[in-house]
């Protein structure tokens, strides 16, 4: 079995689909956005109420087993950009916001006086992958005030030895059946939210919102925790982040709802072979749909370029996400493509501009 796809392997032993299917049309129709708001399950066992996952261990195998399987050439070491940043500019304070690319999916963002964290990963492996380029700023530099919020718990979004070595004071955004764990490390500054709730921080709104995924770590059970989208207000500039997800409606309704969105912060790697990553993970035509669907301002590209998790090459998304902006006519200005540890600021023009 490739170790690239253990990490994602490893949490499907036992996985059953749970969830009803529903058709999903380009325009989100009042029956689509009902089933964005339909049940979805109790801590212990969740499920996406308008679509159901057909994943197996049989399609697992399959994948990682294949005497057919393909796999993209890797010709030398992968091509992520890297720019130096210590990080010292997040004791201060912004005017107006920045955003720093740390990895994966996890970004840096400075808007005014405050800091936080998108799912932070700071740590050298995702169970079992190693990271390809260290993380962009210092853990270390992160505030003690900084507060983070937690898509889901999969290992190339939740390290343990992060969240250890942050400071106990950060307070923590996560989504149902999630608070436990942070509690177990001596964390208890969490809040935990269900899909559509939201909770008030000072001036900033925190929602938690619908994403097509799944969840399981060892210690925690397919689908007993939540997996989550995240929406976060300022009051000044609105941050969209999708954490983990395959393309679906809920992106159009986003749009509908919370827009004007300043910049969407969405995945475009991990996703080959598609007849089995499709469901989970957008390719890059998808994640540019859903920022078309957003009607976001901007979009930061992310989950590609750190960890080395399925069969397509590491640094391959951004380019093929340049081909699809161009074949379909997009304003290239409004997908910003970051270096590891570039820091982007937020400006009246969509692209801003880098300050490191």
């Amino acid at each position: 079995m490739d170790w690239r796809g253990w990490s994602i392997g490893i949490g499907m032993l036992g996985l059953a689909a749970a969830a009803t299917a529903e058709s999903v049309g380009s325009t989100v129709s009042v029956g689509d956005r009902a089933s964005l708001r339909a049940p979805h399950g109790v801590p212990g066992s969740f499920f996406n109420p308008w679509a159901s996952d057909p994943k197996t261990v049989w399609g697992l195998l399959k994948w990682q087993l294949s005497p057919n399987r393909v796999r993209s050439e890797r010709s030398g070491p992968p091509a992520v950009p890297v720019v130096p940043n210590d990080g010292a500019y997040l004791a201060g304070e912004e005017n107006s916001a920045t955003i720093t690319w740390v990895g994966h999916a996890t970004f840096a963002i400075h808007d005014g006086n405050d800091v936080f964290l998108t799912d932070p990963h700071f740590g050298t492996r995702a169970l079992i992958p190693k990271r390809v380029v260290p993380p962009g700023i210092p853990l270390e530099s992160v505030p003690p005030d900084a507060f983070a919020i937690l898509s889901h718990n999969h290992y190339d979004h939740l390290d343990a030895d992060t969240v250890e070595r942050l400071p106990a004071s950060v307070a923590w955004y996560v989504p149902l059946g999630m608070a436990e764990w942070f509690r177990d490390r001596d964390r208890p500054n969490v809040v935990e939210l269900d899909w559509w709730e939201s909770a008030e921080r000072d001036r900033w709104t925190i929602t938690c919102l619908p994403s097509q995924h799944w969840s399981r770590r060892i210690g925690q059970g397919v689908n007993e925790a939540l997996w989550c989208a995240w929406l976060v207000d300022s009051g000044d500039f609105v941050y969209f982040f999708a954490g983990d997800s395959g393309y679906f409606h809920g992106f159009e309704e986003f749009g509908r709802q919370f827009g004007p969105i300043d910049v969407a912060m969405l995945p475009i790697g991990a996703y080959e072979p598609r007849w089995f990553m499709k469901y989970q993970h957008m390719d890059p035509a998808e994640a540019y749909r859903a920022f078309r669907d957003l009607g976001a301002h901007t979009m930061l590209p992310m989950h590609w370029g750190t960890f080395d998790l399925t069969d397509e090459p590491v640094d391959l998304p951004p380019v093929i996400l340049g081909q699809v902006i161009a074949e379909q006519g997009g304003d290239p200005e409004r997908v910003r493509i970051l270096a590891v540890g570039e820091r982007w600021k937020i400006s009246d023009h969509p692209n801003g501009e880098s300050t490191q």
